[in-house]
């Protein structure tokens, strides 16, 4: 492929509703067909509770990305945010939890909770070869419509949004003339502890507003776009989530910790044997919806790592037809599925949980230090009002969901950063004497 220089801009084409439909899209992924079971068994008919921290959490980081988006409108969204404020020691620990954590490990476990759930369906799925050729055929197509332009990858990640969101938004409908009321009566208010073990384990439910903002470079208007997208997408997930769980709860009651599949079973009640097979297919369309959009997204990660030279210059190039990142998107889809291959769904969860919510609170304290500096770009930056208490009150709600990993997961996500912080720093050194 011929490319030009590294250095070639990206197309500025990303809009507010494309904005958002993608934080939607990136976000809504299969876990919360199965989550609202596993927060009904740690909280009972007080699960509610655990997705009223998250959404305030993640209301508030929101309004940290709204602002710092707004404020540095090149590509990479968080490895720029951290890279901007704290320099590229930093910035290169935010930009690798950016593609490993909240990007590649987190679409591999993504795809295997596909493929697991394909299998079920269909046996003839379960064998290894056959396993290994849809994760790699599922990868190289996503990849090869990104490749081609950021319209048709935006296009296509909208369609798959639509798609996917329709069957829930139907679920919640149609579960509010079915559930019964006094299946969702709270027997007392739970520990703060046992809220606090719920939201860490809900969390992964809402990753993905991060990877939509990776395509800042391509973003008409970052001061505009970014908080209204980031607004639109949040609203539209906290409204779902909460109204999932609530049907769910208020149609099974004491049946919905034990169920396997309680957005399936919920389905049946509410719609009978043909709505538990949507739900099924649902299944298999938010997975893949999710994947579509990250792939649009997070490889401007890489792109922005070589365009800094903290990565091999060659993933900086830009294809000289369709201008987009194309040796970034096709690197990043051979990561994704090599993390498919050789990991499983529990360890890829764990680690992209523990490393985002790393990333949150470096990305909450760069907000304070693109203020202090007064950084902007297009005009007057939006800010978040209040001073300083918005982007303080995430990073204490972040350290307090860290203090509720396990001693074991904690100290393995310190120690992966403290390897990546050692390599950007003997990487500076060495760029620095040449």
């Amino acid at each position: 492929m011929d490319t030009p220089p590294e250095s070639a801009p990206l197309k500025r084409v990303i809009g507010v509703k494309s904005l958002g439909l993608n934080v939607v899209n990136l976000t809504i992924a299969a876990g919360i067909f199965g989550l609202p079971a596993i927060i009904a068994g740690l909280l009972g008919a007080e699960g509610i509770l655990a997705y009223l921290v998250c959404a305030v959490l993640f209301g508030l980081v929101g309004l940290c990305f709204a602002e710092a988006g707004s404020r540095v409108g090149r590509a990479g969204g968080l490895y720029a945010y951290a890279s901007v404020p704290f320099g590229p020691i930093v910035g290169g620990i935010a930009g690798t939890l950016l593609w490993t954590a909240s990007g590649s490990v987190a679409d591999a476990a993504i795809v295997n909770l596909l493929v697991d759930t394909l299998a079920a369906v269909i046996p003839a799925l379960q064998a290894y070869w056959v396993r290994v050729a849809i994760i790699i055929v599922l990868f190289a197509t996503v990849a090869l419509i990104n490749i081609r332009g950021v319209t048709h990858g935006v296009r296509l990640s909208i369609v798959l949004t639509i798609v996917k969101i329709a069957p829930l938004a139907l679920l919640v409908i149609g579960g509010l003339f079915v559930m019964d009321p006094a299946k969702l009566a709270w027997t007392g208010v739970p520990p703060l502890q046992s809220v606090g073990k719920a939201a860490v384990v809900l969390f992964y439910a809402f990753i993905g507003v991060e990877a939509a903002l990776n395509m800042s470079g391509e973003v008409i208007r970052p001061s505009r776009t970014v908080p209204r997208g980031i607004l639109l997408g949040l609203v539209i997930i906290v409204a779902l989530y909460m109204g999932l769980q609530l049907v769910a709860q208020g149609t099974l009651g004491s049946a919905l910790p034990t169920s396997q599949a309680p957005l399936v079973d919920t389905a049946n009640i509410v719609f009978g044997h043909w709505g538990g097979r949507m739900m099924v297919l649902a299944v298999a369309i938010s997975a893949s919806g999710c994947l579509a959009a990250d792939m649009l997204s997070t490889p401007r990660v890489l792109h922005a790592f070589a365009q800094q030279r903290q990565l091999p210059r060659w993933l900086a190039r830009v294809h000289p037809r369709f201008g987009t990142p194309a040796v970034a998107i096709a690197a990043y889809a051979i990561a994704c599925a090599t993390f498919a291959l050789t990991g499983t769904f529990k360890q890829l969860l764990i680690l992209s949980s523990s490393g985002s919510l790393v990333l949150y609170l470096i990305c909450c304290l760069g907000v304070l230090r693109l203020r202090a500096r007064k950084v902007a770009i297009d005009g007057a930056p939006f800010t978040i009002p209040f001073g300083p208490v918005v982007p303080i009150a995430a990073c204490a709600i972040i350290v307090w969901m860290l203090y509720a990993l396990s001693f074991r997961e904690l100290w393995a996500t310190l120690g992966f950063i403290s390897v990546v912080g050692i390599a950007y720093a003997i990487h500076e050194y060495w760029r620095a004497g040449k």
